[in-house]
């Protein structure tokens, strides 16, 4: 049994981190991929852009468990409050995706093997960058 810690205060994550961690949540989940986030992405995102983002985030999931120096504490769908693996893996995702790629890098070091390195960062970007998308839209719409 391994027991997370949790920080009493909620982590203040932009919209796009909280949907990443949904997502992550939701891949780790061994029922797969909830239906109604599928959906919910789509809706926001259009089919193409959802599926090259689930498909992002399943290649950042398979590289964090071959490559990785250690199991990510993810919690189950549906879970208040956040880890602090997830709030990194939120953070290092959106670092590759916004061009900040010496401190991604960085980052992805402590995430994974040198092997897995540059894949993983391809595949954070690929992730990424639909939510981007879809937090500037809401913006735009006035919704965030």
């Amino acid at each position: 049994m391994h027991i997370a810690r949790f920080d009493a205060r909620p982590a203040v994550l932009r919209r796009c981190e909280r949907r990443a961690i949904q997502i992550l949540r939701a891949l780790s989940d061994p029922a797969g991929l909830q239906d109604d986030l599928a959906d919910d992405l789509i809706n926001s995102l259009g089919q193409p852009r959802a599926g090259h983002c689930l498909a992002g985030f399943a290649d950042l999931v398979a590289l964090m468990s071959r490559h990785g120096w250690r199991a990510f504490d993810i919690c189950a769908p549906g879970t208040t409050g956040h880890t602090d693996d997830e709030i990194a893996l939120a953070q290092f995702i959106f670092d590759a995706t916004e061009q900040r790629r010496d401190k991604a890098l960085i980052d992805a070091s402590f995430l994974v093997a040198p092997k897995g390195l540059l894949p993983l960062l391809t595949a954070a970007t690929r992730a990424g960058l639909p939510l981007l998308c879809e937090e500037c839209r809401a913006r735009v719409k006035g919704r965030v």
